[in-house]
């Protein structure tokens, strides 16, 4: 009679070893790519300027292109060992000036403006055009 129920608690914790391992392995392989993960973070960027912005189909495909572009530039830039800090740090504010240049002819006025807006209020201070609060004295 011992040996069936130690038997049988064998055979269970087996089994469901057995189930867990099969889970987790199926868990793993439904992980999406870097690409993909990246595709998805910039289709979101446009979807979020798209309801903020009010922009058309031609607007969203050219900003995705665009997006897309520069991800890659980025990459490139990130990768490329031969530079440094500062080469990196000039050529990525020619980027960004580069891509307000484009989304300047993508964008209509207003919605440059108001993009502008969205995009300086997420900069950390002390960022371009904001000067950092000096830091108070106590005495």
């Amino acid at each position: 009679m011992k040996m069936n129920k130690l038997s049988l608690i064998a055979v269970l914790a087996f089994a469901s070893l057995v189930a867990c391992s099969s889970t987790a392995s199926a868990q793993t392989t439904n992980h999406p790519t870097k690409g993909e993960r990246r595709a998805a973070g910039i289709q979101q960027q446009v979807d979020r300027m798209a309801s903020e912005l009010n922009l058309n189909d031609e607007q969203k495909t050219k900003l995705a292109a665009l997006f897309e572009e520069q991800d890659k530039k980025r990459r490139e830039l990130r990768a490329d060992t031969s530079l440094s800090k500062d080469e990196q740090r000039e050529k990525f504010r020619a980027m960004i000036k580069e891509r307000e240049a484009k989304m300047k002819q993508i964008l209509t006025p207003e919605q440059f403006e108001k993009w502008q807006q969205h995009a300086r209020a997420g900069r950390p201070p002390g960022s371009e055009g904001e000067k950092k609060a000096e830091p108070k004295k106590t005495e």
